[in-house]
Order: C-alpha cells, then sequence, then structure tokens
C-alpha cells in the first residue's frame, strides 16, 4: 500500500514538471558508408564549423570513432521580436549515433538562458512550469513563443548537421 501512493506522488510530481522535450532525425546514407566515414566527416568538420580546435574541444562531451558516437554540447541564439530580457541562448546536446549507412541525430537537454530573464530547462508542458514568479504575465508569453521558436529551429539544426555528414569530404574523391 505505501509503495503504491509513493508510486503514485512520484508520478503525479513528474506529470506536473513535464518531460524534457528531444528532437530527432535519422539519416540513411549510400550503404558503403562506414560508420567510420560518417564518424570522421562530422569529426573533421565540426573544428571549422566550432570555429577552431579549442572551441571544439570545450564543446565535445564524448567522441569515440570504435563505437560511433559524437556527442557536443551547442547552442542556437535566441533573439525574438525587439529588444527583450529573453534575448540570449538555447543551449542543448547533440548527440550523433553511426551505423554503417546510417546516423542519427539527437538534441537534447534544452536550456533556455536570456539576458534578464531565463526561462530555463524547455519541458513538454504547454504553459510555463517552473517556479519562478517574478514577471509571471511575460513568462507565460515568452514560453509560448519560445517554444514556437524550438519547434521551427531546432529541425534546421538537425539539417545542417546532416549536410555536414552527408557531404563527401575532399578526400573521399577520386582525383
Amino acid at each position: 500500500m505505501t509503495k503504491n501512493i509513493l508510486l503514485l506522488f512520484f508520478i503525479s510530481h513528474l506529470s506536473m514538471f513535464g518531460q524534457s522535450i528531444s528532437f530527432e532525425k535519422i539519416v540513411k546514407t549510400d550503404s558503403s558508408d562506414t560508420k567510420e566515414i560518417l564518424f570522421d566527416r562530422l569529426n573533421s568538420r565540426l573544428i571549422e564549423h566550432f570555429g577552431g580546435q579549442k572551441k571544439y574541444q570545450e564543446s565535445i562531451i564524448q567522441s569515440d570513432k570504435e563505437i560511433g558516437v559524437i556527442k557536443f554540447k551547442y547552442s542556437s541564439v535566441y533573439d525574438p521580436k525587439g529588444n527583450r530580457s529573453d534575448d540570449g541562448f538555447i543551449k542543448y546536446n547533440v548527440n550523433v549515433f553511426f551505423k554503417n549507412g546510417r546516423f542519427k541525430i539527437t538534441l537534447t537537454n534544452l536550456i533556455h538562458s536570456g539576458k534578464g530573464i531565463s526561462l530555463n530547462k524547455i519541458t513538454d508542458n504547454e504553459e510555463y512550469p517552473h517556479d519562478e514568479s517574478n514577471f509571471l504575465k511575460f513568462r507565460k508569453k515568452a514560453w509560448k513563443e519560445l517554444k514556437q521558436f524550438i519547434n521551427v529551429q531546432m529541425p534546421l539544426q538537425t539539417q545542417i548537421i546532416e549536410k555536414l555528414i552527408t557531404t563527401p569530404s575532399e578526400l573521399e574523391g577520386d582525383w
């Protein structure tokens, strides 16, 4: 009986705060593209994409060619209409898993960090789910705008990563 009550409390507690949202895309490539080739394409292009080796090293969480995984931290600029206190960044983790002839991109752990007001962890809640109550009316409106932005922006981010992986490198050419 006590276990059932604790379980019910735990489930209701989780549903109150919502689940983190994530975005996922699976891409099939030419079957001759080994996981090592796909891994090397992204790994070599990330250094340039980040703007140098130092930023690359600061951003990488895990990079393992043998397993076929690259995980890194990334952020997108968030600049809604006008000069607002929620202008800032959406920070998130990018996980790319490689297999022969395909790869999977997932964007997880999305967090909004504003120059004045941060909306924090982005969940699947329709309404602003966090405890901060200062400027609550603004937060509720900004939350909806942020969610709309994310639903457009994150698929674009997966497309950018997809292009980095699917475009053959110069070394792969037959010259």
